[in-house]
């Protein structure tokens, strides 16, 4: 046991010299941030570009609706840099968590509202897809809103988000599955690169 705590502490030594000596290139806001924003709630790196949730974020009248920002260059970026693209849902609502999850990948955005309300579900949740980001500038609305087929109140869709190339998943941590109440479930969507309009899963998944 003697021999253990001298490691540890020049562990801890070699990881203080290591922080120290080394600094971050760039600082990252967004140019309408206030308090309270939550920006930072969720990040997501593919190459050179940054998604940055920020999902109590005040759009235009409506509180904590959220919103996502994307940052570009940030292989060379320095100093502090601001948005480059904002992206928002079109029909967001206050709660909605519209980027406590999100997730980059080629060029596209998946991002998680997973307290958006669908038809008269409350907390069902919803995921939003964004395209061709390396030449978006403003801000932006979704080309897909993804939903769950059997989507119900209280599901917690667009919790987690992950994306691969065109092919997105979603978690829903609260699904009903059968007659099991709160099991959850995952939903894969495929083709995000050309989709449009409102989507459902190509697949459900569930554990045996």
């Amino acid at each position: 046991m003697k021999a253990k705590y001298p490691f540890v502490l020049a562990s801890i030594v070699s990881l203080v010299l290591l922080a120290s000596a080394t600094s971050h290139a760039a600082d990252l806001i967004s140019s309408d941030g206030v308090t309270h924003d939550w920006f930072g709630d969720s990040v997501s790196l593919s190459g050179s570009v940054g998604l940055v949730g920020a999902d109590y974020t005040t759009i235009g009248s409506t509180t904590t609706q959220g919103a996502a920002y994307v940052y570009r260059n940030l292989a060379t970026a320095s100093g502090t840099a601001t948005q480059n693209v904002k992206l928002v849902a079109s029909d967001g609502a206050a709660y909605d968590h519209f980027g406590n999850s999100v997730s980059l990948s080629d060029g596209i955005a998946l991002v998680g509202a997973y307290n958006a309300k669908i038809g008269s579900n409350t907390y069902q949740g919803a995921a939003y897809v964004y395209q061709n980001l390396a030449t978006a500038s403003g801000t932006a609305t979704q080309n897909v809103k993804l939903i769950a087929s059997d989507g119900a109140a209280g599901n917690y869709f667009g919790n987690s988000v992950s994306l691969s190339g065109s092919t997105g998943l979603i978690g829903a941590y609260d699904a009903k599955v059968g007659s099991t109440f709160y099991q959850g479930a995952a939903y894969v969507y495929r083709n995000l690169a050309t989709a449009s309009g409102t989507a459902t899963q190509n697949v459900k998944l569930i554990a045996s």
